[in-house]
């Protein structure tokens, strides 16, 4: 039974590995919009914060116009406090801005030049560059809301490492650019202490080297 069931593979086999196998390498670069989702992460006192992304891409197509893509990028991530309560007399406001490595391993399908991919990814935290204040809230509503000082963060508050997914759609032209739209969201939490997790939309445009020919592949 095993061997019945063997046998198509092993005939599909050399037809697979016959079609067009080729690595292509790459880069990209763009800009990010994050923000942050969890039951600390409230959108009515949080908003989006501009960041930017780029880094190195490998794609290995095992069969046509199928391929998996793994990349590795620098990606700042986080969000923007806005009056967020702490506590009866204290909000927080300004940014809380989060530095990542993200090696994100995606299933790529591409038909003409339009291409839609997904996967898994795994981050890692290298810096964080919070600037975050605590405003007294019975001044809020002032042009110049109170200071009390800053809300201090560290390294040691976060967890280094972070994963979820990551889905997008985009274009490709015979010459090798591309521009590419993706959505990521953080399965777990950034924060050791709150449950704020990692969401946002990436924009970026890039290049990947032209594949083979058909004359070059039968070489």
């Amino acid at each position: 039974m095993k061997k019945t069931l063997l046998l198509p593979l092993f005939i599909l086999l050399p037809v697979l590995l016959a079609q067009a196998q080729y690595a292509r390498f790459g880069a990209k670069a763009g800009g990010n919009l994050s923000s942050v989702q969890g039951s600390d992460g409230s959108s009515n006192t949080t908003n989006n914060l501009a960041g930017i992304n780029g880094g190195l891409i490998l794609s290995y197509e095992f069969v046509s116009r199928l391929a998996v893509q793994g990349e590795l990028l620098y990606e700042q991530r986080g969000f923007v406090y806005d009056a967020y309560p702490i506590s009866a007399d204290e909000a927080l406001a300004d940014d809380h801005r989060l530095h990542y490595l993200m090696l994100p391993v995606m299933l790529k399908l591409q038909k003409g030049g339009l291409f839609v991919e997904g996967g898994p990814y795994l981050g890692y935290l290298i810096a964080e560059a919070t600037k975050v204040k605590r405003l007294d809230r019975n001044t809020l509503d002032d042009s110049n809301p109170t200071v009390l000082g800053n809300y201090k963060l560290s390294m040691s508050d976060f967890e280094r490492w972070d994963y979820g997914y990551t889905i997008g759609i985009g274009l490709e032209m015979d010459n090798g650019f591309f521009v590419s739209v993706h959505n990521t969201g953080g399965l777990t939490s950034f924060s050791k202490t709150l449950d704020q997790k990692n969401f946002g939309y990436m924009l970026s445009i890039g290049y990947l080297l032209r594949p083979p020919s058909p004359d070059e592949m039968m070489r």
